[in-house]
């Protein structure tokens, strides 16, 4: 394909309230958006690290896009596979700005082709996604849903009881996916799961800090509740310590924290053949990026409810996210990632 521009631009997402996971409070995300412009279409890309899970903050991930726009001579024929190796190469221990290249660049190449991104990845795409919803969901409660709750590390009674108000707004239809995000030691995460005992939960999330792999699998002897992990994914090494240390029964990926679509691919296959649980989930990006998320799990066919409807926390975003039905969303027929333009 022939790049005739690229074009690099901040941008804020405002919270309509307070963040709060255990690990921190934040009331805006700031990250950067990729245009890349090639005969008469812009493929899209987000870069959006988060201080505390990424291993690259905002300005980094910024200098390291504009390190890629210098590398591409203008006007000249490049080749897709030698687009990847560029992203590749420039997002070396930066994986927003890998996955942000590369999902611009993926996004140019099927709206070329005049094909959905899903589509353009795998002809046998799944036509529809299952996502989770939140406790600050606004959805009328149906059988099965699938609901995901932030624990924080404090009074464990007072955990239970926002646990028993979640299942009680959801009229007892829901399951509860629990998130720790590593808050809590190995004693306490034992007695946690002791007390959630006959509680609709799906599984808890990262309940131990990044990197226990021992502490994980001997949580996993204490409880039938079943284990997640998820910050303690980065890339296929530390896929291969979870599965050697059997210590968790679900894997969840976040793209952003991974890099590029080919990695994902790699992930996704070696999870598959030992047969895990896993699902894509958003690090509260824009809805660029989180449309990425959306194609990506249909076209490796991941059947578990993913978490990308994040769209509740924020006030307004720079493009459109499509709307869930019973935990469903459809994906149409635009090409690409389905954006034409964006508001920034």
């Amino acid at each position: 394909m022939i790049i005739e521009k690229i074009k690099i631009t901040p941008y804020q997402l405002l919270f309509k309230k307070e963040y709060k996971n255990a690990k921190f409070s934040i009331n805006k995300r700031d990250g950067w958006i990729i245009q890349i412009h090639s005969e008469g279409f812009i493929g899209y890309g987000d870069a959006c690290p988060l201080d505390g899970f990424s291993l690259e903050g905002h300005s980094q991930s910024g200098y390291g896009l504009e390190g890629f726009k210098l590398a591409i001579t203008k006007s000249e024929n490049i080749e897709l596979d030698e687009l990847l190796h560029l992203s590749e190469a420039h997002g070396e221990l930066q994986p927003s700005v890998e996955f942000s290249i590369q999902s611009a660049i993926y996004d140019l190449a099927s709206k070329l082709e005049g094909n959905p991104l899903n589509k353009y990845l795998n002809k046998d795409a799944n036509k529809s996604v299952k996502v989770n919803y939140y406790s600050d969901s606004l959805v009328t409660p149906f059988e099965g849903m699938i609901v995901k709750l932030k624990i924080q590390n404090n009074n464990l009674f007072d955990q239970l009881d926002m646990i028993d108000k979640a299942i009680d707004k959801f009229e007892g239809m829901a399951k509860l996916r629990l998130d720790l995000n590593g808050s809590y030691d190995l004693p306490r995460a034992i007695r946690l799961c002791s007390m959630l005992e006959n509680k609709p939960i799906d599984y808890i999330e990262q309940p131990l800090p990044v990197g226990s792999f021992e502490d994980m699998y001997e949580l996993s002897l204490h409880t039938d509740i079943p284990i997640a992990i998820d910050e303690s994914i980065t890339d296929i090494d530390s896929v291969y310590k979870v599965l050697d240390n059997q210590c968790a029964d679900i894997f969840i990926l976040k793209p952003m924290l991974i890099g590029g679509i080919t990695k994902l691919r790699d992930i996704i296959k070696l999870i598959k053949l030992n047969s895990k649980r896993l699902n894509i989930s958003s690090l509260l990006e824009s809805n660029v990026g989180r449309l990425c998320y959306l194609h990506i799990t249909s076209a490796f066919n991941l059947d578990e409810e993913c978490g990308i409807a994040t769209e509740v926390f924020f006030k307004e975003d720079i493009c459109q996210f499509p709307f869930s039905s019973n935990g469903i969303i459809d994906i149409n027929s635009s090409h690409g990632i389905g954006v034409d333009e964006i508001n920034l």
